[in-house]
């Protein structure tokens, strides 16, 4: 039976990755299999799609006027989601614009008795954030409380890692959960990338990062490791600080350290479409290093996946959904509390045996395919979807 389905999303299609790398493909999968997929969307960090609709694949952007402030644009979206009459409403975070509308539409099914299905979606532990994104008191405590009364306060819950999921047990252990990891596009599986060459003139190591996964200390430990082994391999670090200046904390620890290990590393910054194919052509091998926290366990990494589907044979902790990504030889995996030596240690191993680089990356491609392709997840949603309406 077709089901009208309405996502709620905390902000618009940016560089914030959630609503295009996640909430937009299992809505399009839904559209797919016969549901009507809407996403309702408070563009404040897009201003200039305020007030702009616009289908994908069968899926209706809704992306509100910011005119006159936040209750207003609440109740743009009420009205919306009113509107469309979905069956259920999926809220993406329970953070912000869309925390709020689970606030209000549960307040009113309480009132009223009448009322869509309320379902979250959690896809990181926001209170992680809060020394990160340097939140005062009074912001932190109240992002605090709408996570946790978010997830008392729905019908089911999806979430994008095994943590998470965990942790939402811990604050509603009633409540329907169903694991719905970050997918793949399927047309997109059988990309080529050349493997390792062990006899190639110089390596090039490719570091995606957002300078909270690891310390400056690290980094340098591990490129000075790196370097004392192989002279001529290349470090390129790819990602825009969360924290600003904090990539400069990294190039003046690194360059204070050792200036030749810093003359052979490249800071890209924050790279566009092209830039990342290129990147993803010229890698001999991505690095994946991570601190065992909340922060890092709750998360689900589009880009260790997209990584993966390039080919590009991986070295990772075996942190949260890294290890899930990685398991099965998919991706060279270490210990969270592994050295940077060691890191560095397993990095070179792989570089010097292309044999078992190809054979890693293609088994990454075929789990890819079979656990993670967004067919198999939007399959898996619309199973949970029915289970929800009709308990």
């Amino acid at each position: 039976m077709q089901s009208g389905i309405a996502f709620v999303v905390p902000f618009g299609l940016g560089e914030k990755t959630t609503v295009w790398a996640r909430t937009l493909p299992l809505a399009q999968e839904l559209v797919r299999a016969g549901h009507r997929g809407t996403i309702v969307i408070p563009p404040w960090d897009t201003p200039d799609d305020a007030g702009v609709t616009e289908t994908r694949e069968g899926v209706d952007l809704i992306n509100v006027s910011l005119t006159g402030g936040l209750l207003p644009t609440l109740r743009r979206m009420v009205r919306i989601i009113q509107e469309r009459e979905p069956e259920i409403v999926h809220v993406v975070k329970p953070r912000a614009h869309a925390g709020l509308i689970q606030w209000w539409l549960w307040q009113r099914r309480r009132l009223t008795g009448r009322g869509p299905r309320l379902l979250l979606d959690i896809d990181d532990w926001e209170q992680a954030w809060a020394s990160i994104n340097h939140y005062t008191p009074p912001v932190a405590r109240f992002l605090a409380w709408q996570e946790e009364w978010g997830i008392r306060h729905a019908d089911g819950i999806t979430a994008a890692s095994r943590w998470l999921t965990n942790r939402a047990q811990e604050y509603a252990p009633t409540t329907p959960r169903c694991y719905v990891p970050n997918g793949v596009p399927h047309q997109a599986m059988h990309s080529d990338h050349a493997t390792p060459d062990s006899g190639a003139a110089t390596y090039s190591i490719l570091y995606y990062t957002r300078f909270v996964e690891i310390s400056p200390q690290w980094l340098t430990d591990f490129w000075r490791a790196m370097r004392a082994s192989e002279p001529d391999a290349h470090l390129h670090v790819a990602g825009s600080a969360l924290i600003a200046g904090r990539e400069r904390e990294f190039q003046h620890h690194l360059a204070a350290a050792d200036a030749d290990a810093a003359a052979a590393v490249t800071w890209h910054g924050f790279v566009d479409g092209p830039t990342q194919e290129a990147l993803y052509a010229a890698a001999d091998c991505a690095i994946f290093p991570a601190r065992a926290e909340p922060l890092q366990e709750a998360k689900c990494s589009v880009r260790l996946a997209t990584t993966l589907l390039h080919g590009v044979p991986v070295v990772a902790s075996a942190v949260g959904e890294q290890a899930n990504y990685g398991g099965d030889g998919a991706a060279q995996l270490l210990p969270a509390d592994a050295t940077p030596a060691e890191f560095a240690a397993d990095v070179l191993a792989l570089l010097r045996n292309p044999a078992h680089a190809q054979a890693m990356t293609a088994l990454a491609r075929d789990r890819l395919h079979n656990q993670y392709a967004w067919h198999v997840l939007g399959h898996k949603l619309v199973d949970f979807y029915a289970d929800i309406l009709h308990p």
